[in-house]
């Protein structure tokens, strides 16, 4: 019996075939079909070339007596412009081929044969290094393993209908959606039809549904009224949410097929033969839309569950959702049913985001249960922490005072419709939008209550507190504060009008602190060029009048010159380090810095620097004076204590002095000058070299660090200040109060038992 075939409904080309590439494909197809090659009109710039592949077919038959032969007509479609960089497009040419028995065959559209899906993934991507003799070889290799049965590699899944030429897509989350039908979540009982809300963002190019929420008997109610206020609001006001209510409709649960429709319906008699091979009644849907409709939209979605024979694969269950858009409009309905043929619509489904899933992808895997503190969600803090939460990690709390201004939109990761909002509160709401289905755990505040910060109940729940402030005060605040003492701290700033990012990263049980820190970065100014020239250019536009110089750019001036690629930059990289300290914290402190070099090309340079612990000690006459010795300090002193021997020796301490939080960070020692006195009972510190030696310092540090104290010996003891000390410590004090700023007087004594120091 002779075949029928689509082909021959087809004309014949008449037009010029330009494309070289495809004039060679079409020569190779020659050679495979030993003859002339017929080149048929496929419309819309394609041309269409029947052919027949051999099928090695199984000895002993196929599988359960499947319709697949060992001669099968094909068709081969070519795009006449965008060849070979557009894959052929592949159809059975058999009008009466078995496809509603197999998997992988795309649905047929406009009265065509459906299409092979023959390769997992994008066949221009797989097309990209292979000739035509090859794919005619893999359409062969298909045919086969459809006849054995070997199409679905997952054997104990079922493979979905393949679906292409969607007008848009619905977006709603699958074991949601099966709820409905394994759970009746409905307010119409006893029916196998469910409604539900859903938003349609407002665009124009590609039309797209998110459900909103199921209706049920709860919340029906609360759901129109919802929608009614929504249709008050003028059609340009920004905050109108485009409301549709949808529906979902579903087979009874004897209703299994194994069987593929490839004819989906294009129209409202269509739909009803779509829904008669599936099992799946209609009459009910299409009385409400009859008669209780609530849409003021002519279009809505209408999602229809198919049961299979076995779990979809990549789902948790046997419903396999099909998703159209009806378009309805007053005319179309009467007495309870549609009377016209109306156009219908099927959409491609997508599940909406979740952190698990966003986890998965980033390659994050922060546990749920963590939780982190951001103080500052200015235009740094407001990118970091996007990071995170599109990584997955939002058990977030935002707290920031500042409020989006349209200056702030240049930098921020906030964006118009934001202005005037808190910008923690809005941070927060933008992170629960990006997973609208899932309980989200973040929190923006405005700020905290007066000492709040000082409590311990505030920060047990939190594991990382992270400062993106770019504020002296709170890096002071941060520095010594007790409440976070087990918490994992961290500091972020930018400087060098926006070319160096800096992360301070505490170490274990807050040693090195954030200001240890930053002392040891300064301190690092003596050999390292980069940071000299830096602080030296900071110090040029500083005023010079705090104690400390708290380096950092808080990006909120409305005159700040920083693009949003630099901010952009340094979030990247900062937000890349949290999550792996977030994930393994590590033991001591880091320091991460991000330089943009853009005097000529645009180049970003990094550099991670590792910071030992502070050594701590309390000032012996005042414990509110804490001194904090960088690593290898004190070893330093007490090496040249041994070459003193049996005589008193000494040097002078330089680091950073604090008033607002009563610490001095000692990062050097200068040896004593050789022009020094000394013997088993008196130590006198001379002068010669030393002025140079701390303008040395000075000058490499911008002025960051500079002499801070002295220091000598009592080889016999005692452990304490002698008659002579605490003449000097007077003296000194009548110098140090003159000092622009002025100055403690900080000594420390060293003897056989430890060092002993001492702030007046």
């Amino acid at each position: 019996m002779e075949m029928e075939l689509f082909s021959t409904s087809l004309s014949v080309f008449a037009g010029d075939i330009e494309n070289l590439e495809l004039q060679d494909s079409l020569k190779s197809l020659e050679a495979l079909i030993v003859g002339e090659v017929k080149i048929l009109d496929w419309g819309n710039g394609r041309i269409a070339v029947p052919m027949e592949v051999s099928v090695d077919l199984p000895s002993l038959g196929n599988l359960e007596g499947l319709d697949i032969r060992e001669v099968e007509p094909i068709i081969l479609v070519f795009d006449l412009l965008n060849y070979p960089f557009s894959a052929p497009q592949v159809f059975t040419d058999r009008l009466d081929f078995p496809k509603n028995n197999l998997a992988h065959l795309y649905i047929a559209v406009n009265n065509r044969p459906p299409a092979f899906c023959y390769v997992r993934g994008n066949n221009d991507e797989w097309y990209a290094n292979k000739r035509v003799e090859d794919l005619v070889v893999r359409i062969s290799n298909w045919l086969r393993d459809a006849a054995v049965g070997e199409l679905t590699e997952d054997g104990k899944q079922f493979d979905p209908l393949r679906l292409e030429g969607y007008s848009g897509t619905v977006i709603y989350d699958y074991d949601t959606m099966l709820g409905v039908i394994t759970g009746k979540t409905t307010f119409l009982p006893d029916k196998h039809l469910a409604m539900a809300l859903f938003d349609r963002p407002k665009q124009t190019e590609r039309c797209t549904y998110k459900l909103v929420k199921l209706l049920t008997s709860g919340n029906a109610l609360e759901t129109i009224k919802d929608v009614d206020e929504e249709r008050k609001k003028n059609q340009e006001d920004i905050t109108r949410r485009n409301y549709h209510y949808g529906y979902i409709i579903w087979g009874k649960e004897g209703a299994i097929s194994n069987d593929y429709y490839v004819n989906l319906p294009r129209n409202w008699k269509e739909f009803k033969s779509f829904c008669d091979f599936y099992g799946v009644d209609y009459n009910e849907l299409e009385n409400f839309i009859a008669t209780c409709d609530g849409n003021t939209f002519v279009h809505f979605p209408v999602i229809v569950g198919i049961r299979r024979p076995r779990p979809l694969i990549g789902y948790s269950s046997d419903i396999e959702f099909i998703n159209f858009r009806f378009w309805v409009n007053t005319d179309d309905v009467k007495d309870g049913t549609i009377v016209n043929n109306i156009s219908i619509d099927f959409f491609s489904h997508n599940q909406p985001l979740t952190r698990k899933q966003a986890s998965q992808m980033s390659n994050c895997n922060i546990g749920f249960d963590i939780r982190t503190v951001v103080f500052g969600c200015g235009a740094l803090g407001s990118k970091a922490v996007m990071h995170l939460a599109r990584a997955g990690h939002t058990n977030l709390t935002l707290i920031d005072p500042d409020h989006i201004s349209p200056h702030n939109l240049v930098r921020h990761a906030l964006f118009g419709e934001d202005e005037g909002a808190n910008k923690a509160v809005a941070l927060a709401e933008r992170i629960k939008s990006i997973y609208p289905h899932q309980t989200n755990n973040v929190i923006g505040l405005a700020g905290l209550k007066k000492g709040i910060i000082d409590k311990k109940d505030f920060f047990e729940i939190h594991n990382w507190v992270l400062d993106f402030t770019a504020s002296e005060a709170f890096f002071n605040k941060l520095s010594m504060v007790r409440s976070m003492d087990k918490r994992n701290v961290a500091s972020a700033s930018i400087s060098d009008f926006g070319n160096l990012g800096i992360l301070y990263k505490e170490g274990e049980s807050r040693n090195p602190r954030i200001d240890d820190l930053q002392a040891y970065l300064y301190s690092l100014s003596v050999h390292d060029k980069k940071i000299s020239n830096w602080l030296q250019k900071e110090q040029q536009i500083s005023d010079n009048h705090n104690v400390t110089v708290r380096v950092g750019i808080g990006c909120n001036s409305e005159t700040t010159i920083l693009p949003d690629d630099k901010i952009s930059a340094h979030a990247s990289y900062f937000s890349g380090n949290l999550k792996r300290e977030i994930l393994a914290p590590s033991e001591g402190g880091k320091i991460y810095l991000s330089r943009i070099e853009d005097s000529q090309d645009y180049n970003i340079e990094t550099q991670v620097i590792s910071v030992m612990p502070f050594e701590v000690f309390k000032a012996l006459n005042n414990p509110s004076w804490m001194i904090r010795f960088k690593d290898g300090v004190i070893q330093k002193i007490n090496e040249e204590c041994v070459i003193g021997g049996e005589n008193e020796t000494g040097g002078v301490f330089v680091g950073i002095c604090n008033y607002k939080t009563k610490t001095i960070h000692v990062v050097d020692s200068i040896s004593a000058p050789i022009d020094s006195k000394a013997n088993p009972i008196h130590f006198v510190r001379g002068h010669k070299g030393l002025s140079e030696e701390i303008t040395k310092f000075k000058h490499n540090s911008g002025e960051q660090i500079g002499y801070i104290g002295e220091w000598h010996s009592h080889p016999e003891g005692p452990n304490a200040l002698s008659q002579q000390d605490m003449e000097s410590v007077h003296n000194h004090k009548t110098e140090f109060i003159q000092l622009n700023p002025p100055l403690p007087v900080f000594l420390s004594i060293i003897t056989p038992d430890g060092l002993f120091p001492f702030v007046f």
